[in-house]
């Protein structure tokens, strides 16, 4: 649900349009659209920052600011790339970039969607105005095909934070969007804009994303709304339904107004609104004054209620509607006020009427509260159609099973304050339904999973072997970027922005971590913890970094964390031609000793004139090797891509800036360490500076003695008086000089005697 509360301006004129095109064309740097079968295939997740289509999966590659540079080109981080499924599979890094422009939009309940052989997608104005600024805060809407080909810009919107859906409609691709109170439908082949309906109080979506051609919305009613200082608003409201696809000349209904009306407003209508009715909230009270929008008011219906309701939209998800509604009759006999509902769309057909359907028959009560059942919680229904839902409360998390006696509650995790639910997955395994939720993290969100459908004696017997599987569990340690999109699952495999901190920097990639077992199948809670204390062996308190300290010295965490982290760097491998000046070494898939900063450090050292061993003693050395050869006896698991695996490239300047980051946490020279033992070069600059200041000193001294020698051997003969007052009649430079000082008076300027008092200025 979201209520309006900013003003856009929709820019769509040919004219803006055309200058957007032509600036596009102008930047564009040279592009060779990808090879491959990209256009056979289903798509999976559509509207995410990550859609698979066919052999590719397609993503967002990392968290990036609207406001950076969108040069078509340029972007790196936050551009759409794509990998083979193959090879995320086998952990190769092989992704390619599609589109290099910044996929950066602030409704992160919308993404990439993908319709046939094209992506669509939004992306920051990357256009000067007449004053040469960038406006960013622009967003445009374009598509492309999806081997990054024949880019088509549609038009742009004043907001970057604009609510938007790509719909696909009987093979034509609209874009669905709120304006100023306002829904509109852009349909991407004629290029033409509908206002679906104005002044819309609230409105819902698909949560899932996938492209539902439906919005759900609510609108006020009005009675005389073309009278002036007549017109009355009614207390109740009512709520629609629109497709994307709808027009004027398909709208259900046709709504009149008075000539004079229009005249005096230049044609402007009163209310627009092109959707068909699903809920009418009149009562028995207006009967019999009903205005033109109430459509379904006909012989032989009775509204329930007498004053009539009021409705708000919650959701739509599961197939139907969730929304509260108020009795505006308050005679507390009716006890629904409050309750939460939910509308199949199945039900909603031929021969639905908007009046009759608030009865019960209809409608089905999952909640008498929202306390537990608002937007937070996550609602799913079974085979049999019977609703549930988990929600967070007290710092656990429950499941409520709602019956016809009415709602069960059953505690199916602890220790989970402040978490926040994100999705369920019902599909993967047989035997147990999981839901996966955040909990604020150091530098991102921590991931964590439970087991939903269970009994209350599986929840109270986790001590039990066989019961293992339905402790929670939280996925390695595993950071996700906050204020941005949440992260996904797919085909068992969870995608999302990696914020773990190096330094106090979270870089936000997309990385990947593999929920398969070796045998394919989705792991269980019990093989996920059994996978986290493999983990804990390296990064753990216990674990081979920190022991390391008591084993070989102080120095020795760090260098293993470096190489934990950068020891096999997934996002090295897609920008390799970038990155070709570095001449690392990954010939057997991890960095070779060589080619680490630790190796560096040490030789930059000895090319500075220290021992092999000024930075780490040979001990420490051999260990530092040992931990690569086999990662102190754990093998392949020395490095987190063993764990998690980044996708997609890495921009260089963040490259840079992670390498400096270890390379300065890593012993090495600095002026601090040098300053208690300079190497021989700097003290012989030192004596050279030195004896010139010494030779200096006696040259100085003896020029002075010299000058002084001169002077008292010189005569004392009158030198030329200049008059400089500003007597402008007197020649200066004539001949007349007044008579030479007596011999015995001061003249030497330096005498300590104080000057007249005439003189003094």
């Amino acid at each position: 649900m979201r209520n309006f509360s900013k003003k856009l301006i929709t820019i769509f004129t040919a004219g803006v349009m055309a200058a957007s095109v032509g600036a596009l064309a102008a930047c564009e740097v040279s592009f060779t659209p990808l090879d491959g079968d990209f256009s056979s295939g289903e798509v999976v997740s559509n509207g995410g920052f990550v859609v698979e289509k066919g052999n590719y999966v397609y993503f967002i590659n990392g968290v990036e600011t609207y406001t950076s540079d969108n040069t078509y080109g340029t972007p790196v981080k936050g551009a759409l790339m794509r990998i083979e499924k193959s090879d995320l599979a086998a952990g190769n890094n092989n992704a390619e970039v599609v589109i290099p422009s910044l996929m950066v939009a602030a409704d992160y309940t919308s993404g990439i969607y993908i319709f046939g052989d094209r992506v669509y997608f939004a992306t920051p104005n990357n256009v000067r105005n007449t004053s040469g600024v960038i406006e960013s805060e622009y967003l445009d809407f374009k598509s492309a095909r999806l081997d990054g080909s024949d880019i088509e810009h549609y038009f742009n919107v004043a907001d970057n934070a604009t609510v938007y859906r790509y719909a696909e409609v009987e093979g034509t691709v609209y874009l669905v969007y709120e304006s100023d109170s306002e829904l509109h439908s852009y349909n991407t082949e004629t290029d033409t804009d509908t206002l679906l309906a104005q002044d819309v109080v609230e409105y819902v979506v698909d949560t899932a994303a996938s492209g539902t051609p439906y919005i759900y919305y609510t609108m006020g009613v009005t009675a005389d709304i073309d009278v002036e200082g007549g017109s009355l608003e009614r207390d109740y409201n009512q709520v629609y339904r629109v497709r994307a696809d709808v027009t004027e000349e398909t709208a259900p209904y046709e709504y009149t107004f008075s000539e004079e009306y229009l005249e005096e407003h230049d044609g402007e209508v009163p209310y627009v609104n092109l959707g068909e009715i699903v809920l009418d909230g009149i009562g028995a009270a207006y009967a019999g004054s009903p205005t033109q929008f109430t459509h379904d008011l006909t012989s032989g219906v009775t509204p329930l209620s007498y004053a009539g309701y009021t409705y708000s939209l919650q959701a739509y998800a599961n197939g139907g509607l969730y929304f509260t509604r108020t009795d505006l009759a308050q005679t507390g006999s009716t006890g629904e006020d409050g309750w939460l509902y939910y509308l199949s769309a199945e039900e909603l057909g031929e021969g639905w009427n908007s009046v009759t359907g608030n009865g019960a028959d209809y409608l089905d009560v999952v909640a008498q509260t929202t306390d537990n059942a608002g937007t937070a919680a996550i609602f799913y229904l079974d085979e049999a159609g019977a609703h549930h839902y988990l929600y967070v409360a007290d710092g656990n998390i429950f499941r409520a099973d709602v019956t016809e006696t009415g709602t069960e509650t059953t505690l199916i995790a602890r220790g989970a304050t402040d978490a926040v639910l994100i999705s369920i997955d019902d599909t993967s395994s047989e035997e147990y339904s999981y839901v996966y939720y955040t909990i604020s993290g150091d530098s991102g969100s921590d991931i964590y999973r439970a087991v939903y459908n269970g009994t209350e004696e599986d929840y109270r017997t986790l001590g039990y072997e066989e019961n293992a599987p339905f402790r929670p569990v939280q996925i390695l340690d595993i950071e996700h970027a906050g204020s941005w999109y949440n992260f996904e699952i797919v085909d068992g495999t969870i995608f999302f922005a990696d914020a773990e901190a190096i330094g106090a920097t979270s870089y936000n990639y997309i990385a990947t971590f593999s929920l398969k077992n070796e045998s394919g199948a989705v792991m269980d809670n019990a093989e996920l913890k059994a996978l986290n204390e493999e983990y804990e062996k390296i990064v753990g308190e216990d674990g081979i970094i920190e022991s390391s300290a008591d084993d070989v010295g102080e120095n020795m965490p760090n260098a293993l964390r470096y190489y934990f982290f950068m020891g096999q760097h997934d996002l090295f491998y897609a920008a390799a031609e970038k990155y070709s000046d570095y001449k690392y070494d990954f010939s057997d898939g991890y960095l070779a000793y060589e080619s680490t900063a630790f190796a560096r450090n040490i030789q930059e050292a000895v090319d500075e004139g220290r021992k092999e061993t000024y930075l780490y003693s040979e001990e420490e050395q051999d260990y530092f090797k040992g931990y690569i050869e086999d990662g102190g006896g754990l093998g392949e698991a020395r490095t987190r891509s063993h764990f998690i695996r980044h996708i997609g490239a890495m921009s260089e300047s963040d490259f840079d800036a992670m390498e400096a980051y270890w390379s300065s946490m890593l012993q090495h020279i600095t002026v601090e360490t040098e300053t208690t033992g300079l190497p021989g070069w700097a003290w012989v600059l030192i004596g050279v500076g030195i004896g010139v200041v010494v030779v200096g000193a006696g040259l100085a001294v003896f020029f002075v003695l010299r000058a002084k020698k001169r002077k008292a051997g010189e005569s004392h003969e009158p030198k030329m008086f200049v008059d400089t007052t500003d007597d402008r009649s007197v020649d200066v430079y004539a001949d007349d000089t007044p008579d030479a000082p007596a011999e015995n008076e001061e003249t030497d300027a330096s005498s300590d005697e104080p000057a007249d008092d005439e003189n003094k200025d």
